[in-house]
């Protein structure tokens, strides 16, 4: 987050945003997360080579990398966006966000004045509640993420924003980061929402004696999500889980399907962690073994998203003319 208390201080910090998000274990592209998610691919390489070896590259470095996904214009502009927009999120995103504590202190204070100040801790304190605690957060957010992401396919004024991601059409790591700063703003401010309230009510429950399992700064759960394969669901390797787990995590390759432009797979496969969500609520697609698809928008509108400036900017124009074409629909009814 910039101080600007120091502005300059600032400024110069935020020239080396984009490096920090491979430094810093709360960051999906931190090193460790890039090295397990190499690891998996291997195992995907090897799998398939033993599968279908007329069909897969003998070299794993062909394989991971081929010149037409990471060179693609899509991949090149996505290299540019997560360098400017890391700089520009550095410098201007912290005046749109609430932080967790902001919610959190006022949701306590509510439960005190609804039902006093408690004496003890409602819920025994140890092992058994900390895991509780962990993992009912996660779902907690989980679900936030999927409710958010679900109302960006289906309100339009917010899928024009949320096109900038569905635009891709190739996928790589940093395609994690091609998301318009208002779609960033909303899940930031939903899932900050979310995790103050639930914590708050942990804290009231607890008397202040639980806590969140975590590691190196991330609660377990999402460390362990972000240690495999996460780095997989943006990229061309279908790293996919047997079909019973399917029903429950989302796999890179369930995510990948998410992408795809083909009728089956629109607006399937919402889950960030958990595949529960879409399963409960008819929006589950297990793809299966060998399927193929097309990823991008069916609207044939991805490459006019391939520049910064287009993926900053085209989401106004876009709404503005929708508002624009239903004024007119609206006068013409009228009329």
């Amino acid at each position: 987050m910039a101080d600007w208390q120091n502005p300059w201080q600032a400024i110069r910090s935020a020239f080396f945003e984009p490096v920090r998000y491979f430094t810093d274990p709360t960051e999906r592209v931190y090193l460790l997360y890039l090295a397990s998610g190499l690891i998996c691919a291997i195992a995907v390489f090897m799998i398939a080579r033993r599968r279908d070896p007329a069909n897969t590259p003998r070299s794993f470095l062909a394989y991971l990398f081929p010149r037409r996904i990471y060179l693609h214009p899509s991949a090149r502009a996505d290299y540019w966006f997560f360098l400017i927009d890391r700089v520009l999120s550095f410098l201007v995103l912290p005046f749109f966000v609430i932080l967790i504590p902001a919610v959190a202190r006022p949701a306590y204070s509510l439960l005190v004045i609804l039902f006093g100040t408690p004496t003890g801790p409602l819920l025994a304190p140890g092992l058994g509640t900390n895991l509780l605690i962990t993992l009912v957060a996660a779902l907690a957010v989980d679900l936030a993420l999927w409710w958010i992401h679900y109302l960006h396919h289906r309100i339009p004024v917010l899928w024009e924003f949320h096109k900038v991601h569905h635009s891709a059409e190739v996928m790589t790591p940093i395609t994690a980061y091609r998301m318009h700063p208002v779609e960033v703003i909303l899940n930031l401010n939903l899932t900050a929402l979310v995790s103050g309230l639930v914590f708050a009510a942990f804290q009231y429950l607890t008397a202040n004696s639980g806590m969140v399992y975590s590691v190196i700064g991330v609660d377990v759960v999402t460390l362990l999500f972000l240690l495999f394969g996460f780095n997989l669901r943006h990229s061309h390797v279908p790293m996919a889980y047997p079909r019973s787990i399917s029903y429950f995590l989302v796999s890179p390759w369930m995510h990948q399907v998410h992408h795809s432009c083909e009728k089956r797979h629109i607006d399937k496969n919402m889950g960030f962690i958990f595949s529960i969500w879409d399963w409960m609520f008819g929006t589950l697609y297990i793809p299966a073994r060998g399927e193929t698809f097309v990823i991008g928008l069916d609207s044939g509108e991805a490459p006019k998203f391939h520049s910064v400036a287009a993926m900053y900017l085209r989401p106004f124009r876009n709404v503005l003319a929708r508002l624009g074409r239903e004024e007119k629909a609206t006068s013409s009814k009228s009329s």
